[in-house]
């Protein structure tokens, strides 16, 4: 098994949340980092000299960027991790063994990562997994595709679990093992980072409904579209208003035609103040 992690300013907390399992030396890791612009891959290839560090020249997102990785796996199966995963080498091994005891049909298998998933009820299938840990039977990757690489964050994990379910492959929630995931540490927040990311969940999100025919009532483009505009005019905190905006000119976007990315392939979208 090779494990996967993409990095964008997230030395510090890959270091804190998964150097041990690193340094164990147990498993192949392949680290991209995206285009971090406070040095991470040179502190990441001097902290880690096992691991192979692959140095975007830009910030591609997190499913293009995890694709790089995956392309370059030459194990039975993948683990993907975000930065911010406590790791536990004891428990990732055991993921292991169960997914190797398991039955072909199974392309992934995802630990709880959070306690309300931590349910001690062994396994259960899911339509899809939290992508912060999943592990890849690789065979079965290859045949269904990697993660969309029309999308720059957010929703596609969600969109390949639906590919793999569609393809009559499972998708299975160890409930009995706990990898605490220590949400929202992977990378430095600003107010254009927040801004970014709340434009690529709405286009996402607007972008996964129409691809999967479910753009009906409530997930509606022109319907999120007017949510968001009256929750931005409305909004009397800064903070929410900005994530409002940002959210409106995400589904803007995608009912013009946008993409997620710019032509140069950098992402949209600028930080835009007021």
């Amino acid at each position: 098994m090779t494990l996967i992690i993409v990095s964008f300013n997230s030395s510090d907390v890959t270091e804190r949340c998964l150097g041990t399992v690193i340094d164990s030396g147990r498993y192949p890791v392949i680290i991209i980092d995206n285009a971090s612009p406070d040095g991470s891959a040179d502190i990441l290839e001097t902290r880690f000299p096992s691991a192979r560090i692959i140095r975007l020249e830009q910030n591609i997102g997190y499913g293009r960027a995890a694709n790089r990785g995956l392309e370059r796996v030459e194990t039975e199966y993948a683990m993907l991790l975000n930065p911010d995963i406590v790791g536990d080498l004891d428990k990732i091994a055991r993921l292991e063994q169960r997914m190797a005891d398991l039955p072909g049909d199974v392309a992934v298998l995802a630990p709880a990562v959070s306690e309300r998933h931590f349910r001690q009820q062994g396994l259960i299938d899911r339509e899809w997994v939290i992508g912060a840990a999943m592990l890849f039977r690789m065979q079965s990757l290859k045949q269904v595709g990697f993660f969309d690489e029309n999308i720059f964050l957010f929703s596609e994990e969600t969109d390949l679990c639906f590919r793999i379910k569609q393809a009559g492959q499972r998708i299975l929630l160890d409930s009995d093992l706990y990898l605490e995931h220590l949400s929202k540490q992977s990378s430095t927040p600003s107010p254009e980072v927040d801004f970014m990311k709340a434009w690529h969940y709405a286009w996402s999100n607007q972008y996964l409904a129409v691809k999967h025919g479910f753009a009906k009532g409530k997930r509606n483009p022109g319907r999120r579209l007017f949510v968001y505009w009256f929750k931005f005019v409305t909004a009397t905190n800064p903070k929410k208003r900005q994530k409002f905006r940002a959210r409106y000119l995400g589904v803007r976007a995608f009912l013009a035609g946008e993409k997620a990315f710019l032509d140069d392939g950098t992402p949209q979208k600028a930080y835009r103040s007021g």
